[in-house]
């Protein structure tokens, strides 16, 4: 039985379900975005979108020894990679190259809402595991970042996460400070979230625009 006393290891949670399918639709559409940028074909960028949009999901699932992950079990995951690779699609037909009127910094932003998105979702799935804390930062960290190593190893690049600053270290600093919030402040599920996915997306974004970088060794 799991902790929610459901049979089968898993976690039945409305709320974040529906934080999980945003993040699913929002990002398959940067990750269908990447594949137009990367000169991909239509089957090329509907597996981008894909294994893009779940590929943090998966991994956080596997990591809490729910079988199968969630995004493998419930049909709206792939319906929501197609929707997004469709309305890419319906974009260039209705304006032309999509790649030409989405700039890098759009499709980096749009991909912090995600991020967002993805880690709260990881987060919180986590906490109603009962983990402890540093488990829940990790598994937060890996959902909101799994999907994008995925995609740029698809794109024959190295990972944004190893060399993007204020990337996985946004979405830790989310995390930690839900886990903070709840814990320790007693925060409700959704407003500790809603706070936390604004801080990531708030660090993400500044990053971006203001060039933030840590320390590098060279």
């Amino acid at each position: 039985m799991t902790p929610s006393g459901l049979p089968g290891g898993r976690i039945r949670d409305r709320a974040l379900t529906a934080v999980d399918l945003a993040a699913t639709f929002v990002l398959a559409i940067e990750c269908a975005l990447t594949g137009v940028q990367a000169d991909f074909d239509l089957f090329g960028i509907l597996v981008l979108a894909f294994v893009g949009s779940v590929g943090g999901g998966v991994i956080r699932d596997l990591l809490l020894g729910e079988h199968p992950p969630a995004p493998f079990r419930d049909w709206r995951y792939a319906a929501l990679s197609l929707a997004a690779t469709a309305a890419v699609v319906v974009a260039f037909v209705a304006f032309g190259r999509v790649g030409n009127f989405t700039p890098p910094l759009a499709v980096d932003i749009f991909e912090a809402v995600g991020l967002s998105l993805a880690a709260i979702a990881g987060a919180r799935k986590s906490i109603d595991y009962k983990l402890n804390s540093a488990s829940v930062i990790v598994i937060a960290t890996v959902n909101g970042c799994g999907g994008g190593i995925l995609r740029d190893v698809l794109c024959a690049r190295v990972p944004r996460v190893l060399h993007e600053d204020f990337y996985a270290t946004a979405a830790l600093a989310g995390a930690a400070l839900m886990v903070v919030l709840m814990r320790q402040f007693k925060f409700r599920n959704d407003a500790a979230g809603a706070i936390a996915g604004v801080t990531i997306f708030a660090l993400r974004t500044a990053a971006l625009l203001g060039a933030w970088r840590l320390p590098h060794l060279r």
